[in-house]
């Protein structure tokens, strides 16, 4: 290590390698999922405070995206693509009223998958929508989960 390297990152022992790969919202979903898991909801600003912490600087850049007239970082950017497409899916609803994306048990099969791979836990609140549902749905889903056709 030469002096000019010792200078540019103090404190570290050998070379300083920034191979952080480019964020795409593939990137993002984890992030989302375990804050969703966690609490139920969540806020874009706190899972782009989470993405932060590992993304690279170039990420938190703000630029103009889509032809808009607002600079976002592309780190928001695509928070808010990802939050577009789990409402799309039916996985999220906005709640206006305290500016927070909600879990929802719309998509039940889709949420147990999830669990199921990452080894967590639904929300309480999910589990509790789900257990309000029709029995219909309860059928429905319990011949989902066992590999029947519903549909």
């Amino acid at each position: 290590m030469t002096e000019k390297e010792a200078l540019m990152a103090p404190g570290t022992v050998g070379l300083l390698w920034d191979e952080t790969p480019e964020l795409t919202a593939a990137h993002v979903r984890p992030f989302v999922w375990a804050i969703l898991m966690y609490r139920g909801a969540c806020r874009p600003s706190e899972v782009e405070a989470a993405i932060a912490q590992v993304c690279s600087v170039e990420e938190l850049k703000t630029e103009l995206y889509d032809d808009g007239d607002e600079e976002l970082t592309r780190v928001e950017y695509l928070v808010g693509q990802v939050m577009a497409e789990f409402i799309a899916e039916g996985l999220c609803r906005y709640n206006d009223e305290k500016d927070i994306w909600v879990l929802t048990a719309k998509d039940v099969t889709k949420l147990i998958n999830v669990a199921t791979a990452i080894d967590g836990q639904l929300p309480k609140h999910v589990l509790q929508e789900f257990a309000n549902g029709t029995n219909a749905q309860r059928r429905n889903l319990e011949a989902r989960t066992i590999g029947f056709k519903t549909e």
